[in-house]
């Protein structure tokens, strides 16, 4: 079973400790990007693009050992399993949940909110995706560009929305109505803590 980070906020903010360029800001998040358009990202002539592609999957290795995240997962499983979620939604809302909510902290530092807007709006036009042309990147883009900074991701019921979204056509992940009304319940119980010093560990070992 296979669960696909989407925490692209999060990714442009330990991106910004060490670049500002907006091509690396934006390859941080693409791997991400892809997923969520369903695509399969090939390749890219923008060195900046691809330094922070690289760093992206370099973070994604360091997020998902690091102790704090493992066992804010394990956690929130629980609760999850407690609630009577079915067991394949609530594998991905316990990873998925906590990377959103972590995002959703994130969003309250201004230069990490500047970092991702200057990502989304660069334009790489040697980006490439696998057997598809780019039309479903660039109206994904168009849509984050028009929603901007993802202050929704503060609100519980707005990060259920999305990974009811998101998982509904995946036939072992998605989430029923009880499902999903624990998900919700479970995520507003959920404390992440210290956002900043997550990322700050993130960053300190990629």
């Amino acid at each position: 079973m296979l669960i696909q980070d989407v925490n692209f906020f999060g990714h442009a903010a330990v991106a910004s400790f060490t670049s500002s360029a907006p091509g690396t800001l934006l390859g941080a998040m693409l791997p991400d990007f892809a997923t969520m358009a369903g695509l399969r990202l090939a390749t890219s002539a923008d060195p900046d693009v691809t330094a922070g592609i690289a760093l992206h999957h370099a973070t994604d290795a360091t997020f998902h050992t690091l102790p704090a995240v493992t066992a804010l997962m394990r956690d929130l499983d629980d609760r999850l399993a407690a609630l009577g979620c079915a067991r394949g939604p609530r594998r991905a809302a316990s990873h998925i949940g906590i990377e959103l909510l972590l995002d959703g902290l994130l969003v309250d530092t201004p230069s990490f909110r500047d970092a991702y807007l200057r990502g989304i709006h660069h334009d790489d036009p040697s980006l490439t995706f696998r057997d598809a042309p780019n039309d479903r990147f660039h109206f994904l883009l168009a849509r984050l560009r028009a929603h901007g900074v993802p202050f929704d991701l503060k609100s519980p019921d707005a990060i259920t929305a999305r990974l009811g979204r998101m998982l509904a056509h995946r036939p072992l992940l998605a989430p029923s109505r009880s499902d999903l009304a624990a998900i919700a319940q479970a995520l507003s119980e959920t404390r992440i803590g210290d956002g900043l010093k997550i990322v700050n560990l993130v960053h300190a070992s990629s």
